[in-house]
């Protein structure tokens, strides 16, 4: 029997993405060497989980959620990654066009 609903794999890229994002979205460079041996796995499991591959179990979603300093729930959260980033929208910023200048 085929584990893999088409929830699951939503769920999965879901989860894999904020873990990327988390791991990425910082001013230095961070390999996957490093979170994968902080929560004691290698780093091609990392990687399985940045791609969806595999889905962590809830011990290692709460290692990762540690060693990136948020919470389980943001690394379950379908909108963490748009609500980590809707600052840097430029809709959402009061942009004033005068004389040519944009001031915000």
């Amino acid at each position: 029997m085929d584990r893999k609903t088409s929830d699951s794999v939503r769920f999965a890229a879901m989860v894999g993405g904020n873990l990327k994002y988390l791991r990425l979205n910082r001013k230095v460079f961070m390999p996957q060497k490093i979170p994968a041996a902080h929560i004691g796995v290698t780093h091609q499991q990392i990687n399985k989980y940045e791609s969806g591959l595999n889905i962590p179990c809830s011990y290692r979603l709460v290692q990762l959620a540690d060693f990136y300093k948020v919470t389980c729930n943001d690394l379950v959260n379908p909108s963490y990654i748009h609500q980590q980033t809707k600052g840097n929208e430029i809709l959402n910023n009061q942009v004033e066009v005068q004389h040519g200048n944009l001031q915000s």
